[in-house]
């Protein structure tokens, strides 16, 4: 079975359910070990993928579940999970509470509107500058024909956010400015628990706009978009058009390649961590340095960017030690 389809159908199977992994997912029960893991949408069709195959060759059970960033690390925490998926920087307050974490990968957030946007053909021509984006999703600007300079008529702009806990969310709002989640949350127009709910919200509404992260703006499994959505490509040098350079949204594989040679700006790309109450311990250990060594073969293939090898050395030394730096 290719990773590409494991991705897809644990994303389709699990996230739909917001469960753990049962054995459809690949995540069969052992009476050997049990590996909990909880945390932040972004990264969890990654870490479906790594269980599946770390499974295979591990006398493991390994319980995958979404929920946001921030019950990623409530949970750790709380001892409900033995590590958490965080797809934001750690806070230096949930560092003090005894978080470790360690850096796994690279994802990145994007604006996402419907595929029958009144100025869609407009928007895939000129792209939408950061402070474009910033007076959307701050209700100034508030009509599309506003933004491409077009009579359109029911063109009021639906803004769309996260309920959740969202590392999305947050990393979103610092790309528009000096903003926090509960900004976005009060001007939106609804909000969603989940990037897979909010996808749908996009979905269903033709002057809708959201943020999603790369796997949920794609097909997971074809690297094409996702049905009903389209990314929205960022005017970088803020001249109102869409430059050859700037034009890298046709598939998944080309945006990887670009948030790679960070020609698309951190943030909203930024990277992903694993974090524990403490640091990394047994099978929880073990796993972790698997996927900083081994694991890193499925990370292209999947809508991800691998971290460099000096930044991945240092991490590995990290989840060795139990310390960082």
């Amino acid at each position: 079975m290719s990773t590409k389809k494991t991705a897809s159908r644990a994303t389709a199977i699990c996230a739909a359910l917001i469960i753990c992994c049962t054995p459809f997912c690949g995540c069969l029960q052992s009476s050997n070990a049990t590996i909990r893991i909880s945390g932040a949408w972004a990264l969890y069709p990654m870490m479906v993928v790594w269980a599946d195959e770390y499974r295979q060759e591990h006398d493991v059970s390994i319980e995958v579940s979404g929920g946001g960033a921030g019950k990623g690390v409530s949970d750790v925490l709380n001892g409900m999970t033995d590590i958490g998926m965080v797809s934001r920087p750690l806070r230096q307050e949930e560092i003090t509470q005894g978080i470790f974490y360690v850096a796994v990968t690279t994802d990145a957030v994007m604006a996402t509107i419907n595929k029958d946007n009144p100025a869609l053909a407009a928007i895939l021509q000129q792209g939408l500058s950061r402070d474009e984006l910033r007076s959307i999703f701050m209700k100034e600007t508030t009509h599309w024909g506003e933004l491409v300079g077009q009579n359109i008529p029911d063109d009021k702009i639906v803004v769309l956010g996260r309920s959740d806990a969202s590392g999305a969310a947050q990393i979103w709002a610092s790309y528009l400015g000096n903003y926090t989640q509960s900004d976005l949350q009060s001007r939106a127009d609804a909000n969603y628990d989940g990037d897979m709910n909010l996808a749908t919200g996009i979905k269903q509404q033709k002057n809708a706009i959201g943020f999603n992260n790369i796997n949920y703006a794609y097909n997971i499994e074809t690297g094409e978009y996702a049905a009903g959505i389209r990314p929205v490509p960022l005017d970088l040098n803020d001249n109102g058009t869409l430059d050859d350079n700037e034009a890298f949204y046709d598939s998944r594989q080309q945006l990887v390649e670009n948030v790679s040679a960070e020609v698309y700006p951190s943030p909203p790309a930024r990277q992903e961590y694993l974090a524990s109450k403490g640091p990394f311990e047994g099978a929880a250990k073990d796993f972790v340095l698997w996927i900083l060594t081994d694991g890193q073969a499925y990370i292209s293939e999947n809508g991800y960017v691998q971290l460099s090898p000096d930044i991945l050395q240092q991490e590995r030394t990290y989840a060795e030690t139990g310390t960082r730096g």
